[in-house]
């Protein structure tokens, strides 16, 4: 075989090599998560998790300072201060680095439905997707966990979350003393 023969065979493997690689990491890019989620560790994520809440208390908490506390929900990962539901709160968080960049919480209400109680990213890491991340996250653990509907409610004037929800597929269907209310079931 010739030498130009041999160096068009190699130049043909490199693009095809290449040409791979790049479907690969576009397939990547655009399906699963790009980012990492993990479990809720107490002794990691529990402070960045509480400035989350004392930054943004008037989006994340429907309720008072005096009426709810994001420390005994942390602390007992629980929805509300039942002791039947303690321990029942899932909790996953979204690092990037050495820090935790948001978190979601969500429950089993019922046999088939779950609702999604927080969603959050640190101020610092807007703008990058990870509260979608963070959802779709939630919506696949949620699915395989048998759920066949999620409900979750937002304030009626957080544009961003609403727009959010709806582009993953919820349903708002009830807007009302200034909450929004939005569904999503299992097809």
């Amino acid at each position: 075989m010739s030498n130009m023969r041999k160096s068009s065979y190699f130049k043909l493997i490199v693009i095809t090599v290449a040409c791979s690689l790049g479907i690969a990491g576009l397939v990547y890019y655009f399906s699963g998560n790009r980012v990492p989620v993990y479990d809720f560790l107490s002794v990691r994520d529990t402070n960045a998790i509480l400035q989350m809440f004392d930054k943004d208390w008037y989006w994340l908490v429907e309720a008072s300072r005096d009426e709810y506390s994001p420390e005994f929900m942390l602390q007992n990962r629980t929805p509300d201060k039942n002791p039947r539901n303690f321990g029942k709160l899932i909790i996953k968080v979204l690092r990037e680095g050495d820090k935790t960049a948001g978190f979601v919480a969500y429950y089993k209400k019922s046999f088939y439905e779950y609702k999604l109680l927080y969603l959050a990213v640190g101020r610092a890491f807007r703008g990058k997707g990870y509260g979608y991340e963070l959802a779709k996250y939630a919506l696949q653990d949620m699915f395989s966990r048998g759920c066949r509907l999620i409900k979750l409610v937002t304030r009626e004037n957080n544009i961003k979350a609403r727009s959010l929800y709806k582009k993953l597929g919820f349903t708002e269907y009830l807007v009302e003393d200034g909450f929004a209310y939005f569904k999503m079931r299992k097809k």
